[in-house]
């Protein structure tokens, strides 16, 4: 009975031994015990692995992504994908345009496994681009399924101001309702558009997307980023040879493909920089907390106050510094030798607790009397790190250079430059050691310790000073009293604006008003390329209303390729401007209702481009419009 019992024993474990071989593993092993683990072999005929490349334009760094191609044929992965900025774009020249492809595609022709293309800002940058693309790939923007997971890539240039169109949008929501039993979706995309304003239409594929498993997957930014929206991971990915500081992990600033292994659960994402190997959560919201008051520190915010006269005989250099974060925070100074100057303190340790903000003062003292433009820079190393129990080696390093002169302040705390009836202009500084003293118009000096009062049109100058006589630079600025413009009253308002078109081989922005024009119409937005009639030297005034809803002061910023001006109520408030400068910006006291508005804009020669924003003085974002805001 005993010898019967073991025998069914022994049957019953050779028994539950087959059953957990795998029909395709064979072993000379014929004990009970093993010397492996398991046979649970990772090669579910389900799983697959495809790898992601990411931006190499926009700064691009020779030499990388074709490292990325090589690395990624050693891994073999079963195809590749990417989020776009291929070439370097931003042309019309179609010569240059298929030049750019050829060399590209030699790189990605390189690949040993299928790459799936997505058009990102500089490849599709224009009309002309868009035609060139659609020449080469056909399609911007399409779907794939794949072992029964949904692939979506999406053109976000399909509207100019970064969005999808409506047409888009129901493409992808169309995809979703026929691939309804996909076991996992991804959407692939070039601008992390859920960052941006879509007029609600990304928000309609998230919510079609509610009731499946999903990720999202951009890159544009050159750094990477992972967190959790709608209960799904969100990726922006950093570069694969664009432009990038590289200033480390937990910066999200780093070269690298992704890899991703696709499983029955979901995927696994690993980033593979071309010099290492990171998880998929490198870069969060967590590490973002501490990286960002390492990089704003790194900026070396400072003053520096010196005796007056024409020479420098001594001065301080005041250093603030802040970490808001919950760990200490270290930082070492080390002030390199100065021929023409002394520093009291070339070495520092600083301490920064948890919470704590802190200004180190530096003295220095020249060696003999100079005039502050024979001074050579004064230059330090620096490294700054946590002590984080989560990130032992979160740190950042590098070295700074300053001009030794009186620092120019930008502490006054108003930024709008008009008023209505009083205004209370403040200065706002973090130097408590430090002596305010302001000017109002010619008025004696006065120590400054609460807001200045003012009702009339003003110029006020502040600057700061020591117990030993040293002093900042001044700044002045100027404050105009106005009055709310009034409204306008419109009958039958209708959505858009007027345009007149107009052609000439103009330097500046000509007087429309007294040109006559080549087309004429309504626009109900403002792209202005679509009114075009040739490629280059033209211009376009629009005309119509603005209406506000509540008396309040409105700032207006118009980013244009060439220039624009901007008028409300027949008054100027944005002139034109070299968009390399900047933005124009401009500021309005407006009655709730509607006003006139005037938009001139010149095309001279290359891209052909304006977007106008609006904001509230309380506002902290600005809006942009396309028409919304705009009547006829």
């Amino acid at each position: 009975m005993r010898i019967r019992f073991i025998l069914l024993n022994f049957a019953i474990v050779l028994f539950v031994s087959s059953c957990n071989t795998p029909s395709h593993f064979k072993s000379d092993v014929e004990t009970v015990k093993k010397p492996w683990t398991n046979l649970n072999f990772n090669n579910d005929p389900g799983n697959f692995q495809f790898g992601i490349m990411s931006d190499n334009n926009g700064g691009s760094r020779f030499g990388v992504f074709a490292d990325g191609v090589k690395k990624l044929n050693l891994l073999q992965p079963e195809f590749v994908m990417c989020v776009g900025d291929l070439i370097p774009g931003y042309t019309t020249d179609t010569t240059v345009i298929k030049r750019d492809w050829k060399n590209m595609n030699e790189i990605i022709s390189g690949l040993q496994m299928p790459f799936f293309y997505l058009p990102g800002n500089h490849d599709i940058t224009n009309k002309i681009m868009q035609r060139e693309w659609e020449k080469l790939y056909g399609r911007r923007y399409y779907s794939f399924v794949y072992k029964k997971t949904l692939f979506i890539t999406l053109d976000t240039n399909d509207d100019e101001n970064v969005n999808l169109t409506s047409g888009q949008t129901d493409f992808v929501l169309n995809t979703l309702r026929k691939n309804a039993d996909v076991r996992w979706t991804f959407i692939f995309m070039h601008h992390p558009i859920w960052t941006y304003n879509t007029s609600g239409r990304f928000e309609k594929i998230e919510a079609a997307l509610k009731n499946r498993k999903y990720t999202v997957i951009a890159g544009h930014e050159h750094h990477y980023h992972q967190a959790v929206r709608n209960e799904a991971n969100y990726y922006i990915l950093a570069t694969t040879g664009a432009g990038s500081a590289l200033r480390g992990n937990y910066f999200g600033e780093f070269d690298h493909v992704s890899w991703v292994t696709m499983k029955d659960n979901g995927p696994v994402i690993t980033n593979l920089r071309l010099d290492g190997i990171l998880p998929h959560d490198i870069s969060t919201d967590k590490t973002n907390v501490l990286a960002k008051p390492l990089l704003e520190n790194a900026c070396f915010n400072h003053l520096i106050v010196c005796n007056r006269g024409d020479k420098l005989r001594h001065g301080t250099i005041y250093l603030s510094f802040k970490n808001p974060t919950d760990s200490e925070l270290e930082i070492k100074l080390n002030f390199f030798h100065h021929h023409q100057l002394q520093i009291e303190k070339p070495e520092l340790e600083i301490n920064l607790p948890a919470g704590g903000n802190g200004v180190t003062e530096i003295p220095f003292t020249s060696l003999k009397p100079i005039s502050v433009d024979s001074l050579d820079l004064l230059s330090l190393d620096w490294d700054m790190k946590y002590n984080h129990p989560d990130y032992p080696k979160f740190g950042i390093h590098g070295r700074f250079q300053m001009a030794v002169e009186p620092t120019k302040s930008e502490f006054i705390d108003r930024s709008i430059p008009i008023f209505v009836g009083k205004a209370d202009i403040g200065f706002v500084h973090p130097y408590r050691s430090l002596e305010s003293v302001y000017k109002l118009n010619d008025s004696p000096e006065e120590n400054y310790s609460n807001p200045v009062g003012i009702s009339e049109s003003s110029t006020i100058s502040f600057f700061l000073k020591n117990s030993k006589d040293e002093y900042s630079s001044t700044e002045t600025k100027r404050f105009d009293k106005s009055e709310f413009y009034s409204s306008t009253e419109v009958t039958n308002p209708q959505p858009g604006l007027n345009y007149t078109y107009y052609e000439g081989n103009w330097l500046s922005i000509p007087d429309y008003n007294q040109l006559i024009p080549k087309a004429q119409g309504v626009a109900d937005n403002l792209k202005v390329i679509e009114l075009a009639l040739r490629k280059n030297f033209w211009g376009v005034c629009y005309s119509g209303f603005l209406k506000v809803e509540e008396d309040d002061f409105y700032q207006f910023m118009i980013k244009a390729d060439d220039s624009c001006r901007f008028y409300i109520d027949n008054k100027l408030v944005a002139d034109e401007k070299n968009p390399a400068k900047g933005a124009n910006n401009g500021t309005a006291a407006l009655r709730k209702g509607f006003h006139s508005v005037r938009l001139d804009y010149l095309a001279k020669e290359g891209n052909n481009r304006m977007r106008f924003y609006i904001k509230k003085s309380s506002d902290k974002n600005w809006v942009q419009t396309e028409g919304g805001h705009f009547f006829h």
